[in-house]
């Protein structure tokens, strides 16, 4: 019905809901018992007269509000209000494809990871950069493909298409 799967996160303050991203740029939240949608997030609206929201690579739940956060093949991280399903934030947040997120265990930071070979850490209050790190090289068009915070010490982690794991504190 949406396309193929290409993430999935658990919805930590709704602990009966999930949300799943498609390769159709659709994105929902089902109900766990009943496995129905419950909210389609509006990931493909027109805005501007441009189609937003091509390809979602990753999608995350924040850990303490209902807000859900998708990674575009279009260099895009958008905000979704898991209530209404409306377009929350929409920035242009990488020079190339976003492949991967992660939001630290507290909900006031977001990492991202893209193949325009940098991971970015952003302050969730402002949707500010506040650090950049070129991490990995390219090898076939890719570079980063996922990113971690650690859940109790202050290291960030990256995993790239040049074989390397990188852990940073």
């Amino acid at each position: 019905m949406y396309g193929a799967p290409t993430s999935v996160d658990f919805i930590r303050d709704e602990p009966n809901r999930m949300v799943a991203a498609y390769n159709s740029a659709h994105c929902v939240v089902y109900d766990l018992e009943s496995g129905k949608p419950m909210v389609r997030l509006e990931t493909t609206q027109e805005v501007d007269n441009n189609v937003m929201g091509r390809q979602i690579n990753c999608v995350v739940a924040h850990p303490t509000l209902p807000l859900t956060i998708t990674a575009h093949e279009d260099r895009h991280i958008r905000f979704f209000d898991n209530t209404t399903g409306k377009l929350v934030h929409s920035m242009v947040a990488h020079l190339d494809s976003v492949t991967s997120l992660a939001v630290d265990p507290n909900g006031l930071y977001l990492l991202s990871g893209s193949h325009d070979c940098s991971i970015r850490l952003w302050n969730l209050d402002n949707k500010t950069c506040v650090q950049e790190i070129t991490a990995h090289r390219k090898k076939f068009d890719e570079s980063i493909f996922d990113v971690a915070f650690h859940p109790s010490r202050p290291y960030i982690a990256s995993a790239g298409a040049d074989a390397l794991a990188k852990v940073f504190v």
